[in-house]
């Protein structure tokens, strides 16, 4: 499991929240995020699937940690050697 700790702690509620737990894998539903129009709601709500918290603590992210919780996301849902390209895909692209 992949921990990103925030650089900018945010307050959700009671509760202070200074780390991102990412699960160790994506999931067919969490390309559903890919389906929202402009790639920042999309990253919002991968994010959101991924941590499994709420898209409203994704949106108080600091612009710091928002990207690095992206790189994350984006290594979690990257092809893996041997899989098909984009291109030969059937799936839209993320």
């Amino acid at each position: 499991m992949k921990t990103l700790k925030l650089k900018k702690p945010l307050t959700f509620g009671k509760k202070t929240v200074d780390e991102l737990k990412f699960r160790e894998y994506a999931t067919a539903e969490d390309l559903l995020a890919f389906d929202e129009t402009g790639p920042n709601r999309q990253t919002i709500a991968l994010l959101a699937s991924l941590t499994g918290t709420d898209e409203s603590l994704i949106k108080q992210l600091h612009v710091t940690d928002y990207r690095a919780a992206d790189a994350i996301a984006s290594e979690l849902i990257r092809p893996e050697t041997g899989e098909k390209k984009e291109q030969e895909s059937l799936l839209p692209a993320p």
